[in-house]
């Protein structure tokens, strides 16, 4: 019994050692003005985006709207009744249109500029005001973009969305400054996504994201510590600064990864990983194409260009080149353009005419005050001159047709 009682002392004093630790911590750190990070009561905004799409896994939700304050101008963001950033479009096409449908990335959801200064909209009233050869048609674009879109997400909506509004033309925005990685399930760093492998030569959809949780899913947001309860972990100052340098940590984790892989979206690849991600994309956009003529309409892959490919400083680029050890900074874009020939696909690069466009007038298509100079997306300027690029290359087709 006594040997029993010196236990439970030592027990007692164990535990008080404990709790006056944390009591003196979460003083100190209450003196100190020491706050941490809060525990949002939602770890996703469900208003906004919803995380079970079956396309892509992620996409508006039907009706939303909310302003947008992050990279670009402030503007009020709107989706309509499908979940797309577009105005309305009924399922059946109207007589006499040609419609298009556009599918990619945030380039083309365009979230950084306002609806009427996208691409896609300035290409649709360029096209209807001044392309006679369109005849009695008129153009209409469905915008089907979503951020943060792989290639093989943009495949699934091919699949489930966009044939049901039967276009005339798909065309499909590839971003070599992310696709390549968002294709591969090796070099992704969000899981939680559709993936396509190849398995006995053909590509298959990998859909193991359908058991991965919204934790997961927003996996910088989320701290080991958001698994207590709300309440607990917003009233510990020492638990909200574990949230924080856990977040912070996976922040810098991110960064370090993106700044280390970036370049090599810009190089011939030697690892076996960066192969098997280009074999996997170019693998991706050749079942768009055969998916495509099977629904006999026409295929366009429209290459959108980085930063640094179209600086107005040639100086810049030459330098950035330098810096990663850069032989051809338009590597695959040429890449792409070959894959296009072989199969007979139009490209469309927008990388000449934003270049030209950016060193005659010395100032940057890419990027916002806000955010970092001449990189990001498309400024208003960069929108404008690809929206005018598109219908210039379509309407020479319309005058082409027989």
């Amino acid at each position: 019994m006594r040997k029993l009682s010196l236990w439970g002392q030592q027990l007692s004093l164990i535990l008080g050692g404990i709790m006056a630790g944390v009591f003196l911590g979460e003083l100190g750190l209450h003196l100190g003005g020491i706050k941490g990070l809060k525990k949002p009561r939602e770890p996703v905004s469900f208003d906004t985006y919803r995380l079970d799409d079956p396309a892509g896994a992620w996409s508006l939700n039907p009706g939303a709207s909310f302003e947008w304050l992050g990279e670009g101008e402030r503007s009020l963001i709107q989706a309509n009744k499908d979940g797309l950033r577009d105005r309305e479009h009924t399922k059946e096409k109207p007589p006499k249109t040609f419609r298009i449908a556009v599918v990619g990335d945030s380039f083309a959801e365009a979230l950084q500029v306002p609806m009427e200064n996208t691409f896609w909209w300035k290409m649709r009233k360029q096209l209807n005001k001044k392309c006679s050869a369109l005849g009695d048609r008129k153009v209409e674009v469905i915008n089907f973009g979503v951020q943060g879109y792989g290639t093989a997400q943009e495949l699934m909506t091919l699949r489930q969305k966009v044939w049901k509004y039967s276009p005339d033309l798909v065309i499909l925005a590839f971003f070599s400054g992310n696709d390549i990685i968002n294709n591969s399930k090796k070099l992704e760093f969000y899981k939680r996504r559709p993936f396509f492998l190849y398995k006995n030569g053909e590509l298959v959809p990998d859909m193991s994201w359908l058991k991965m949780s919204p934790e997961e899913h927003d996996y910088l947001k989320f701290s080991s510590v958001d698994y207590l309860p709300t309440w607990f972990v917003n009233n510990s100052r020492i638990l909200r600064l574990v949230r924080k340098v856990d977040l912070d940590h996976k922040k810098r984790l991110l960064d370090a990864t993106e700044k280390e892989r970036f370049p090599k979206n810009f190089q011939e690849p030697i690892e076996p990983v960066w192969k098997e991600a280009w074999q996997v994309t170019e693998g991706l956009i050749t079942l768009i194409n055969q998916e495509v003529k099977v629904k006999k309409a026409d295929f366009m892959v429209l290459i959108v260009s980085t930063g640094y490919q179209v600086h107005p400083d040639p100086i810049a680029r030459q330098s950035y080149m330098k810096q990663f050890g850069i032989k051809d900074l338009y590597y695959p874009n040429h890449r792409i353009k070959s894959l296009g020939d072989r199969l007979n696909i139009t490209t469309l690069d927008t990388v000449p005419r934003l270049r030209e466009y950016a060193e005659k007038n010395k100032t940057c298509v890419q990027g916002f005050p806000n955010a970092l100079p001449c990189e990001g997306h498309w400024n208003s300027q960069g929108y404008e001159q690809v929206g005018q690029l598109i219908a210039e290359n379509l309407c020479d087709k319309f005058k082409a047709e027989p």
